[in-house]
């Protein structure tokens, strides 16, 4: 095996023209990436997660007693109330880019909000998330996730996720980006965010989320032991269709 892997090495070698020194470093790169690998795996197999009584109790430890009407969470990412986003002096101040506002009204007054930033360049967008006909604020997680993270493409963007008080449904979606676009737990999430901003996810949302964390920790764990395998799970559910 250990033959094997040295004639590999070198075929590799002798096809990129690398030099010694330069094999020597993207081996161990990538001794270490299976280091990273390997660990990640071990923590994800070991972990249990929260149960929902417990997650409320670890929001109450945010160590903030004031709370601003916009705090920012995240390299351009701003989480916000109704005040901050529509306040247009605020706004441009900022150089916010994109709104997305997580707790949209009634269909009237969002058309009203839609054309309330003409003139400041701003991307508006708006999920209905309080609607009594939309009580499942779970299948707005990818497409919200998707939206900042598209946004964040480019440099000069700036988001902000705003709702009544922004700290219920704006912080919901903000935790799912997180765990979906940055591969966090919902624990982590929690932990990143109240050290910033005081937030209040309904006993609701943070089933669903919780929901949302077993799956995506679930598929993390299949690819980091595809990876720790060299298995390619897609191409082998193909063939054994």
């Amino acid at each position: 095996m250990g033959f094997e892997w040295s004639f590999k090495l070198q075929a590799f070698k002798s096809y990129f023209k690398l030099s010694d020194e330069a094999l020597v470093k993207f081996v161990i790169k990538l001794n270490l990436s299976k280091s990273k690998v390997l660990s990640e795996l071990s923590s994800l197999e070991n972990y249990v997660p929260l149960n929902v009584f417990q997650l409320e109790d670890r929001l109450k430890q945010c160590p903030l007693l004031k709370q601003r009407h916009v705090t920012n969470v995240w390299p351009r990412v701003f989480i916000g109330d109704e005040e901050t986003a529509t306040d247009r002096d605020v706004l441009q101040e900022m150089c916010i880019t994109h709104i997305l506002n997580a707790a949209a009204p009634k269909k009237d007054l969002n058309y009203f909000l839609g054309t309330y930033y003409r003139g400041l360049h701003i991307n508006y967008y708006s999920l209905p998330t309080t609607d009594r006909h939309c009580s499942d604020i779970s299948k707005y997680f990818m497409p919200a996730a998707k939206l900042i993270d598209k946004a964040l493409d480019k440099q000069a963007s700036k988001v902000l996720i705003c709702c009544k008080q922004g700290v219920d449904h704006s912080a919901t979606l903000f935790l799912a980006f997180l765990m979906i676009c940055h591969d966090m737990i919902v624990e982590d999430a929690i932990d990143h965010v109240i050290k910033l901003r005081r937030i209040r996810p309904s006993r609701d949302f943070l089933k669903k989320l919780m929901l949302l964390n077993a799956d995506l920790v679930n598929k993390r764990k299949l690819k980091l032991q595809d990876l720790k395998t060299g298995r390619n799970r897609k191409k082998w559910q193909l063939k054994k269709k």
